[in-house]
């Protein structure tokens, strides 16, 4: 029972539960369970007393929601029925690293609760049926016990006629559930009197029934059964069900092995409410709900929003409330949730505001926070609760719970997250000159060719005006007079000459071809050709040098279409 307490990574593969596992030592291990041997299919509901449930489910509905296994099942006339669910919770449990199937069995202690004796005679109760869920169940004492002279008879009638004072003591971990009156001898004298119930009244498929049995009874209670076989954690589970009074010792234990304080305090919220209503069975799931839920208790950021503290009181008690809903509703019969309800509050204990008292004030000896039970009430919470159950609505937590919507919408909204670094330019592939421009050699027509600048056709009358309209700058003389010295000193093999070009392209490395043609300088159409052209560095290079790539070079006579010269006189 509640191996969700101590499981993590659940899944459902086909009809197999496979989940990780804790075991006693504390280390965690691979299990699996075939729910298909343990659960049937009952005309569309599950059944705990049937098998090959999964054989006659729709597919694509099977699915885990947390511990509940919910399916469609085919009925008998071959339709599928509404979404059923069983929280296996109730029924699965950690044995030692392994997961176990309990079956569903005939034990008033195990799978019964909330008993109440009405009208001196009646026993009413919750008992777990076939299909998983928990509904109301009532039996009439009177029709199987008696008042054999001062004494309790099992297989007798009517003891209510010659007694008084009755009334139900149970243990909070269960053990026994005794029926204490005072009953008259045969003389008239009044004698104190009392027997276990739990030796003759069984769950029989969910309905309190009367079995005497001819030899001893083996009767399954919780607190062994269930309770001390949870791994880690068992007996201390076990110790606050039971309501020894060294529960400091528990509260240590449950929070060394959890090592959360939200959980802790969700095993020990589910403790105090299985003891309140004196059913473990459905206390010890309700505290695996809000111990593995991560959104049962407002967090101490989103609380610290509200200033109002009855209004943060409230969202707190909200939010825990609707945790305890559902998982009551889930473990309840749909027809009967409105008279389970009328049971839960008929056995509420109103102790159970004390039991947090002291779960509060050991979290004080330990220097931890416990802001969750900050004025909070459980007893006024179960009451809550139960309105729900019955179909009322609570106004104040339907608001209160809307407040905590848009507290933690916007708060998702304002959460400021760091901005992505800048990125990173990639740098600019340097692309080699020798990969562009293929070097000049003697003798190679095609390098010539594109060494070579287009030849640019002008009418001799367009360079007659514009030489004649081109103003005559003395500066603009000088540099063609040093072209025509340079060209001298390049023909005459006493003067060094200019560097060729391929070694000027290994000396200048690499460059962009678009900065090169910018540099070049063009001359534009029907414009000077007398004019200075940049070279790329700012320096003027005469006419008769030509840049190719950034790189100035001399034009040779074997240039091709050779440029007319303009010639100016002073």
């Amino acid at each position: 029972m509640a191996f969700s307490l101590t499981a993590k990574n659940l899944e459902l593969r086909g009809s197999w539960l496979v989940a990780v596992v804790q075991k006693p030592d504390g280390s965690w291990t691979f299990a699996k369970l075939n729910l298909n041997d343990h659960i049937g299919n009952n005309n569309g509901e599950f059944d705990l007393t049937m098998d090959r449930w999964y054989n006659s489910a729709e597919d694509w509905s099977c699915h885990l929601r947390g511990p509940l296994l919910c399916a469609q099942l085919r009925t008998i006339a071959g339709s599928y029925a509404p979404e059923r669910c069983i929280n296996l919770d109730l029924f699965v449990k950690n044995h030692d690293g392994s997961l176990e199937f309990q079956d569903l069995t005939d034990s008033l202690l195990l799978y019964a609760g909330c008993l109440t004796l009405r009208d001196d005679a009646h026993l009413r109760g919750l008992v777990a049926g076939r299909d998983g869920k928990f509904s109301p169940s009532e039996i009439s004492l009177d029709e199987h016990y008696g008042n054999i002279n001062g004494r309790f008879e099992a297989g007798e009638r009517h003891y209510s006629r010659s007694g008084r004072n009755f009334r139900l003591e149970q243990g909070s971990g269960g053990g026994a559930v005794r029926l204490v009156g005072e009953l008259m001898d045969c003389e008239g004298a009044w004698h104190d009197a009392d027997i276990d119930l739990s030796d003759c009244i069984v769950n029989q498929n969910g309905k309190l029934a009367f079995l005497k049995h001819d030899e001893e009874f083996v009767r399954e209670d919780w607190t062994p059964t269930i309770a001390e076989q949870i791994p880690v954690m068992g007996e201390a589970v076990a110790g606050l069900h039971l309501g020894e009074d060294n529960e400091d010792r528990f509260y240590y234990e449950i929070a060394s092995n959890t090592n959360s304080a939200d959980a802790t305090v969700g095993i020990a919220i589910g403790t105090f409410i299985g003891r309140a209503i004196r059913c473990p069975a459905i206390g010890m799931v309700v505290g695996a709900r809000l111990a593995t839920s991560p959104d049962a208790f407002v967090d101490t950021f989103t609380a610290s929003t509200v200033e109002d503290p009855e209004v943060r009181s409230r969202i707190r008690e909200a939010a825990l409330g609707r945790h305890v809903f559902e998982t009551l509703r889930d473990m309840l019969a749909d027809d009967t949730v409105a008279a389970a309800a009328e049971l839960l509050g008929a056995s509420l204990d109103p102790e159970i505001d004390s039991w947090t008292a002291g779960l509060v004030a050991w979290f004080e000896k330990q220097e931890l926070a416990a802001t969750v039970l900050t004025d909070l009430s459980l007893h006024a919470m179960l009451n809550k609760v139960i309105k729900q159950l019955q179909g009322e609505t609570v106004e104040e937590w339907t608001k209160a719970l809307e407040q905590l919507a848009d507290i933690k919408e916007s708060t998702a909204t304002l959460k400021l997250t760091p901005p992505p670094p800048p990125p990173v330019p990639e740098p600019e592939p340097e692309i080699e000159i020798e990969d562009v421009v293929p070097a000049v050699v003697e003798g190679d027509a095609e390098a010539k060719e594109l060494q070579a600048p287009e030849p640019q056709v002008e009418s001799a009358e367009v360079q007659d005006s514009s030489s004649s309209a081109a103003p005559q700058d003395p500066q603009a003389v000088a540099p063609a007079s040093q072209d025509q010295d340079s060209a001298t000193k390049a023909q005459d093999p006493k003067i060094p000459t200019q560097q060729p070009p391929a070694a000027a392209a290994a000396s200048s490395g690499t460059v962009s071809t678009r900065q090169s043609s910018d540099a070049g300088g063009s001359v534009s159409k029907g414009g000077d050709k007398g004019s200075l052209r940049g070279n790329g560095n700012g320096a003027a290079c005469a006419k008769g040098w030509h840049g190719i790539f950034g790189i100035t070079t001399f034009r040779r006579s074997w240039a091709r279409s050779k440029q007319p010269k303009v010639v100016t006189t002073s």
